[in-house]
């Protein structure tokens, strides 16, 4: 059976993003604080969305055996993976909800999850 799913690319967001007016713009300066302002203020469908991607993610990452550096917890690792954007782009929350609930440990915010922590952690 063929897999019909894709990613995007950071540069592929990025080119989206500055090749298309209705896409908003990121400024290249935009913080972590400036990111956690957003989400905060983003409307609590998407905050709840937002958390309930965060339980099922570390729900999968435990069932894997994996564990998060005490320094990190599992919303930051998650927007860290996900990136600024992840309530800019319209649609972009409730895709990545239903992937890790349909799809699971092979979502792609998942496995990104565990690329990120073997980064994180120095496993090749």
């Amino acid at each position: 059976m063929r897999n019909n799913s894709f990613r995007l690319s950071p540069s592929d967001l990025h080119f989206m993003q500055s090749s298309t007016s209705s896409f908003p713009s990121i400024s290249s300066s935009a913080t972590l604080s400036s990111t956690r302002s957003d989400a905060q203020s983003a409307p609590p469908e998407l905050t709840l969305l937002f958390q309930d991607i965060c339980q099922n993610s570390a729900e999968l990452l435990r069932l894997r055996g994996r564990e998060l550096p005490p320094e990190w917890n599992i919303a930051d690792l998650v927007q860290a993976v996900m990136g600024d954007e992840a309530f800019l782009i319209p649609g972009h929350l409730q895709d990545t909800y239903y992937d890790v609930l349909l799809r699971g440990g092979s979502s792609w915010l998942v496995e990104d999850l565990f690329h990120f922590l073997d980064l994180i952690n120095y496993v090749l």
